[in-house]
């Protein structure tokens, strides 16, 4: 088969194009023939070095995001040849040799979900990691219907996901954005409040009418400024990335577990199936809709790892693997 692989750690230009073994599903697992692969920032910190470089196999090969349709499945399984199947897989951690920037994966049984019929290969590859860091951030922090929520950066990949997500828990939701993405994280994501970062500090808009939970994807000084909007007995769920500090994360458990503010989560994202058909089925009632950005060909991933660590894409950025018959 042919994939996208990288043998040393460096720009996007070491991502090169290259044939490996087809893979030969283990038990449990499932062969997916891959039609599109989202892409997502963790996988250009991998190629980087910026995610725990010294366990990194080479060559590797990136991505966790998949869709496609199922090539051979065990004789048992619930899953038949011809399916069109979607899911998180463990390529994206950097532990992982085998990724979905390529042909074919042998996917866990477990990890796969069935998209929505009106959901399209590259809507369905740029689902899974985005949305279920955004429903496993907005499951541990117990948001409920009636709580006001402010998820950070409600343009981006997960924060498109949280804030549509939020919104079908019954949330009031306040987002974060530049000036070109007001409207749009309102009128298509359907957000409450939008607050301007680049003219506008989020605390002095929020202190006076603070806030049950915050979502924050971004971390660094973020974190620090978002306790000031919170109430006292709220809670703020960071999703993990690699500006987080494990001081801070100690820090931030221990002043919740004594009572001293703010109870404190920390969501890392893990492959699970039956949360991703439940965000499925969202989808297919119309609560939930992807947001793509752009979409390239396999052989492109330069480019597309490129566009995305300029950090200014509105939703995901997905591979094409097959292109449309």
């Amino acid at each position: 088969m042919e994939a996208i692989a990288f043998d040393r750690f460096g720009p996007p230009s070491v991502l090169k194009l290259a044939r490996f073994p087809k893979p030969h599903p283990r038990k449990g697992e499932v062969l997916v023939k891959i039609h599109a692969a989202g892409v997502n920032p963790v996988d250009y910190k991998i190629r980087k070095g910026d995610a725990l470089k010294f366990v990194v196999p080479k060559p590797k090969i990136p991505g966790g995001d998949l869709s496609g349709v199922v090539e051979d499945a065990p004789e048992k399984s619930k899953w038949k040849p011809g399916q069109k199947v979607f899911a998180l897989t463990k390529g994206f951690q950097p532990w992982h040799k085998d990724g979905t920037y390529a042909e074919y994966y042998a996917a866990k049984e477990d990890d796969l979900a069935i998209p929505p019929v009106t959901m399209s290969f590259e809507e369905a590859g740029a689902t899974p990691l985005a949305a279920l860091t955004a429903y496993q951030a907005l499951e541990a922090a117990g948001v409920k219907e009636g709580q006001r929520v402010l998820i950070h950066a409600g343009a981006g990949g997960v924060g498109t996901f949280a804030v549509q997500l939020a919104k079908a828990r019954g949330g009031h939701v306040i987002t974060t954005a530049g000036p070109r993405n007001l409207d749009f994280v309102t009128k298509e994501l359907g957000a409450d409040e939008v607050i301007d970062y680049t003219s506008q500090r989020f605390e002095d808009v929020l202190k006076s009418n603070p806030v049950d939970v915050v979502i924050d994807p971004m971390g660094g000084p973020v974190e620090t400024r978002s306790y000031a909007v919170l109430k006292r007995n709220g809670h703020y769920q960071l999703i993990l990335n690699e500006k987080t500090s494990p001081i801070r994360i100690v820090a931030g458990m221990a002043k919740g577990l004594l009572r001293m503010g703010p109870t404190y989560g920390v969501t890392a994202v893990q492959p699970n199936g039956a949360q991703l058909q439940k965000i499925s089925d969202l989808a297919a009632d119309g609560k939930v809709k992807v947001i793509l950005d752009r979409t390239y060909p396999l052989v492109d991933a330069p480019a597309a790892h490129e566009y995305l660590e300029q950090g200014h894409a509105r939703g995901k950025v997905v591979l094409v693997v097959q292109p449309p018959s």
